[in-house]
């Protein structure tokens, strides 16, 4: 990527961001695009709400082992399958 992060860019991050997971150098690029930009801004806080929620109501209702398989397999698919491309 340039130096400039686009707004899909963004969101194909955000998964490993709100992780604590994010490279140094990755974490900063992405926090000056989130500065400059308010939809982008938006769509963190909702996603970083919604995010705990999700893991909440899985750990309850299914084993520890299938609930992390379940989480792997949907970090692999979002990677395989960015949305909008």
């Amino acid at each position: 990527m340039n130096d400039a992060y686009t707004c899909q860019d963004c969101i194909d991050l955000l998964l490993d961001y709100v992780d604590g997971e994010l490279a140094h150098e990755l974490r900063a690029r992405l926090e000056a695009h989130l500065s400059g930009c308010q939809p982008c801004e938006d769509f963190l806080k909702t996603y970083s709400a919604t995010t705990p929620v999700c893991r909440r109501v899985l750990a309850r209702e299914m084993p520890e082992s299938v609930s992390s398989r379940l989480h792997q397999f949907l970090r692999d698919e979002i990677g395989k399958h960015p949305a909008g491309r």
